[in-house]
């Protein structure tokens, strides 16, 4: 029976269109909704008369697939427009297989169109590879189809294929040698190939010995990034370019992004030796060095022979050695020693980056046990210029800047503490954030006693001195400008001496008090560190006892004589 032949096929063609459906959604492409003449959730167990014509089951042609398709792309729904594509080119190889009749079969070129837009559909999604596919399915089926090219070198040009790109435009331009658009295009593609070819050309620069790569100044650098950029706008899809912006961003000194992008890179299944070489060297710039020559293992373990890179491994094992040796003598207190040898280190080739900003940290705190502050401020300095959100060298040399006392130290200390105020806020650090407050409001009293009489200037004691060392400065000041021992001097000498010494025994008058040294350390004003309502807690002191007699008991107190008036020989 030919009606009962007719619904069987149709039947057939739901099933096979099920299961399209089925796999399309696997692949995570999604009809919005069903045609809607399409039956396709008829039960397949329902019972039917062959006999009785007026139970066939509606089919959707390939034509309406189509259209659905163009709807759903319209409608920037890409998915389905593939999906509806999809159902439209299996329709009409299936109508294909089942007429008899030569005359009723598909035009090619009706195929090619759906293969085409297909590729539309697919280039929107970014999945350049299909639209290739079915680019080149459209040109099989319809040669002269100068979309079915066009398209295809796009895509391939997306890809990064530029060469295949070109060869593509060279065929489509046999159809049409005075297309503007292919003449176009094909000019687009050389200014690639071009750009291509300059960035490699300054990548491949080398400016030394070290690293164990090519890798150009930071000029050169720039210069060939930028023509990356934009070649990589052309090409969004080429993966294999990201290797040589590695490269550059390396030589521009952007680390952290340069090894993100090796990241990406390796989990997108690119894993070359010089891919995880750059990564190596982003790794000791970022100051990990131990991570750096884990990967370096890894490459010689495959290339046991390459000297370059046993090289760059002999490099950074020395460093690490001389690292260690360091801290070793800085915990055990030997801060001396600490300092020559993270000297040496810091002079070792290879000691760049963030690694060489850890070394001048690390000096500078040996620098700081030592009560070195200029040094400190000088090391933390030159660690923030290699690392300028050091968190850690920006609060030391607050610190050293604090100690160092004068109106400009404290207002560099102020500037310190803002700026880690700002990179906390950055972060979202409310508790780094409070404490920065309570730094700037001490170094605000800071400032302000910077302009006041300075005791421990006077003295000639640092701001962090211990009392004996206050004792020892005392002493040291007060024999150089007692009046005694400036008899023969001139009248004006003799005046500066008596105002100078006055000034020596007031400073230790108020720093050898503990109660009067925390209010003037805490900013209370000179004339009010005698005011019990002043600052925390108060003390007797010296009460303004005599200059002489002070200094007198203070000679006794250290076995230096006293009584019947001190005199220089």
């Amino acid at each position: 029976n030919t009606n009962a032949t007719s619904v069987c096929c149709k039947r057939n063609n739901h099933s096979v269109h099920k299961q399209l459906l089925l796999l399309l959604f696997d692949r995570g492409i999604i009809i919005e909704r069903l045609p809607n003449r399409n039956k396709m959730d008829t039960d397949d167990s329902d019972s039917h008369d062959s006999s009785d014509s007026d139970d066939e089951v509606p089919s959707v042609t390939h034509v309406e697939h189509k259209q659905n398709g163009n709807e759903s792309y319209k409608r920037k729904d890409y998915r389905s427009a593939i999906a509806h594509y999809t159902l439209a080119i299996e329709t009409a190889k299936e109508e294909q297989e089942d007429e008899d009749d030569p005359t009723k079969k598909y035009d090619p070129e009706t195929l090619a169109t759906y293969h085409n837009n297909r590729a539309a559909a697919f280039t929107m999604i970014l999945q350049f590879d299909e639209a290739v596919a079915d680019c080149d399915e459209a040109i099989n089926l319809h040669a002269p189809f100068l979309k079915a090219h066009i398209r295809k070198a796009n895509a391939q040009i997306s890809l990064g294929e530029l060469d295949h790109a070109f060869a593509s435009l060279n065929k489509a331009a046999i159809y049409d040698p005075n297309s503007s658009v292919i003449i176009s295009l094909k000019n687009d593609v050389e200014k690639l190939q071009q750009r291509v070819e300059l960035a490699r050309s300054l990548l491949n620069k080398n400016r030394g010995d070290y690293p164990p790569f090519p890798l150009p100044n930071a000029r050169d650098g720039k210069q060939a990034l930028n023509q990356i950029m934009v070649v990589i706008g052309s090409c969004p899809a080429w993966r294999s370019i990201l290797v040589d912006k590695t490269q550059a961003l390396l030589a521009v000194g952007r680390t952290n992004e340069a090894y993100s992008t090796t990241t990406s890179l390796i989990r997108s299944g690119i894993n070359s030796s010089l891919l995880v070489l750059y990564r190596a060297y982003a790794l000791q710039q970022m100051g990990n060095i131990d991570d750096a020559m884990k990967h370096i293992k890894q490459i010689l373990s495959g290339d046991p022979d390459n000297k370059m890179v046993a090289n760059f491994y002999k490099l950074l094992r020395n460093l690490s050695k001389k690292k260690a040796e360091a801290d070793t003598f800085y915990k055990s207190k030997n801060y001396e020693k600490a300092v020559e040898l993270y000297s040496e280190a810091l002079e070792l080739t290879g000691c760049v980056g963030q690694y060489k900003a850890k070394l001048y940290f690390n000096r500078a705190m040996a620098s700081h046990n030592l009560r070195k502050h200029p040094a400190v401020v000088e090391d933390c300095t030159n660690a923030i210029s290699l690392d300028d959100e050091y968190v850690k060298a920006i609060l030391r040399r607050a610190g050293s800047y604090l100690i160092m006392g004068e109106e400009a130290d404290c207002q560099k200390a102020m500037n310190d503490y803002q700026t880690v105020m700002d990179l906390a806020e950055k972060r979202g650090d409310g508790d780094q954030m409070g404490e920065m407050k309570k730094k700037l409001r001490e170094a605000q009293v800071q400032l302000k006693r910077s302009k006041q009489v300075d005791f421990y200037k006077i003295l000639g004691a640092s701001r962090d001195a211990t009392e004996s060392e206050i004792k020892k400065s005392y002493r040291k000041s007060a024999l150089k400008w007692h009046p005694d021992r400036h008899t023969n001097s001139s009248e004006e000498e003799k005046t500066k001496a008596e105002k100078t010494f006055r000034d020596v025994n007031h400073a230790y008058e108020v720093l050898s008090d503990p109660p009067k040294k925390a209010k003037y350390d805490s900013g209370v004003d000179i004339e009010d560190l005698d005011n019990p309502h002043a600052g925390h807690g108060h003390g007797h002191g010296h009460g303004g006892i005599n200059q002489n007699d002070l200094f007198e008991m203070f000679m006794r107190q250290q076995g230096g004589g006293g009584g019947g008036g001190f005199r220089f020989g």
